[in-house]
């Protein structure tokens, strides 16, 4: 496979963890804490993508919603601290995706080339991961800095071993990716 030909159907996750506009806050909280990715698309119940939530959005519309409540209370002396701190972590778990959202990500298309998708993860430093959805719009997978970086490896690992003649070496690797295809 020509690395220059390779499109990004080749290297995106086809199993995607998507969040729902109406799900909570809390709850994007925890599929950041259980998966350890750096975003999730948000789909409708078409599966159609409205927006993504990534850490870049959590740690900025938290920051604006949280913070300064936190030092409004903190500021004032009051024996109801902990009572008005418990309620407004309350209030934020319940806000929703759809309000921290970006409505507007960058998507991309499973035929495009990997080479120009890593000119996009070049070109914009805060996105990740990228959705990449249909012609409707409908999430078919997402693609992350970290796919490119793994793809483009293996690429070089493979081109190296070719040319130094450690065919053995190559056919145990190739059958080791198989084998965890498969």
């Amino acid at each position: 496979m020509d690395q220059y030909k390779t499109k990004v159907e080749n290297i995106m996750t086809h199993k995607v963890v998507t969040l729902s506009p109406d799900d909570t806050l809390e709850i994007a909280a925890q599929f950041f804490e259980k998966y350890d990715f750096d975003g999730f698309p948000v789909i409708d119940n078409e599966h159609r993508l409205v927006g993504i939530v990534t850490a870049y959005e959590m740690i900025l519309q938290s920051s604006r919603i949280h913070l300064p409540v936190v030092f409004g209370i903190v500021g004032h002396s009051s024996e109801d601290h902990e009572r008005e701190l418990k309620s407004h972590f309350e209030k934020i778990r319940e806000i929703k995706i759809r309000e921290i959202m970006n409505i507007d990500p960058l998507v991309i298309g499973p035929d495009v080339r990997v080479v120009d998708l890593a000119q996009e993860f070049a070109q914009h430093h805060r996105v990740n991961p990228i959705p990449v959805t249909d012609k409707e719009r409908k999430i078919v997978g997402v693609v992350s800095r970290y796919d490119i970086i793994k793809f483009f490896n293996e690429k070089y690992l493979h081109e190296v071993l070719k040319g130094s003649d450690h065919s053995g070496v190559l056919r145990r690797l190739t059958r080791i990716a198989e084998e965890e295809e498969g």
